[in-house]
């Protein structure tokens, strides 16, 4: 005997059927449409993919080059090195590793001896440092007392150095830019002005790695500290 009405099984396949064949309809109807939605986010995919390969290539390019500065270095190639150098702190001018390679041609030139082009890399590497905090920035800062020292200027080298700390009071590197700054004062023969830079590491800073340092030089000059 025939039934005039479908059991709920029977209505739940018969609507799932429906459901495909509309699914079907639709697609046929908007191939074109879902092929270009698809092939959208395979482009964006891709675009994604070669700009994040292309930034890997042109670090790692970057690296390579200032790797061969250091091999041309280790060679005693200095002119290649140079070269090298100049042409990274170029290329990625703005960037970390241009002004690594910055540093490195400062290096470069106080090791032969050419003060004047040292200190210009060095306060050009200054002028476009991002964290005036790390390292880098007082080791450029001592770089530049360094030249002046080289040049026959201890006086200026040691103001250099007491600059620095005095607008990175924050940083680790104050105390021993402090002590570097009394050695300099020494060396121009301005002691009094040496042992107050002592004693202000002393003061200020007295768990320094330094300190210990800081009252054995004031010892040699005539001031005990407990």
């Amino acid at each position: 005997m025939p039934r005039d009405r479908l059991s709920k099984e029977e209505l739940h396949d018969d609507e799932f059927t429906s459901a495909i064949f509309r699914l079907i309809t639709y697609t046929e109807e908007n191939y074109p449409k879902i092929l270009a939605g698809l092939g959208a986010v395979v482009v964006a995919s891709l675009i994604g993919f070669f700009i994040q390969d292309n930034a890997n290539k042109r670090t790692q390019a970057a690296l390579d080059a200032i790797g061969d500065v250091q091999v041309a270095l280790m060679q005693g190639n200095m002119s290649s090195a140079i070269t090298i150098a100049q042409a990274v702190a170029s290329d990625y001018s703005g960037e970390t590793i241009g002004g690594r390679a910055i540093l490195t041609l400062a290096n470069i030139y106080f090791d032969q001896g050419r003060f004047e082009e040292s200190s210009a890399q060095y306060h050009k590497f200054l002028d476009g440092a991002d964290d005036p905090s790390g390292p880098e920035v007082y080791g450029a800062t001592a770089g530049i007392a360094s030249c002046m020292e080289a040049q026959g200027n201890p006086l200026g080298a040691g103001q250099q150095l007491l600059s620095y700390a005095d607008s990175h009071s924050q940083t680790p590197y104050v105390p021993l830019a402090l002590m570097e700054a009394a050695r300099s004062y020494l060396a121009g023969g301005n002691p009094d002005r040496a042992k107050e830079t002592l004693q202000r590491v002393i003061g200020d800073y007295p768990e320094s790695a330094v300190n210990r340092a800081a009252k054995t030089e004031l010892g040699i000059l005539g001031i005990h500290v407990d």
